[in-house]
């Protein structure tokens, strides 16, 4: 985990886009991420995650050269 926060007030967004928390985490690569949600402990425990949220995002990224 990189980082994690609530939400403050929207400064651009549609509605309904406001956010209660922001969480940031960073996986060795995406064989290590597909490698965890395929895990039967995981799987077991993720249906709270998702019967908890209301949306999420899940969104790959890659560090810009020299960062």
């Amino acid at each position: 985990m990189l980082y994690a926060g609530e939400g403050g007030p929207a400064l651009v967004a549609e509605e309904g886009q406001q956010w209660d928390a922001v969480l940031l985490v960073r996986y060795p690569s995406r064989t290590a991420f597909s490698r965890m949600v395929a895990d039967p402990e995981y799987q077991e425990v993720s249906r709270w995650r998702t019967l908890a949220l209301e949306e999420a995002v899940l969104q790959p990224t890659f560090p810009w050269a020299g960062k």
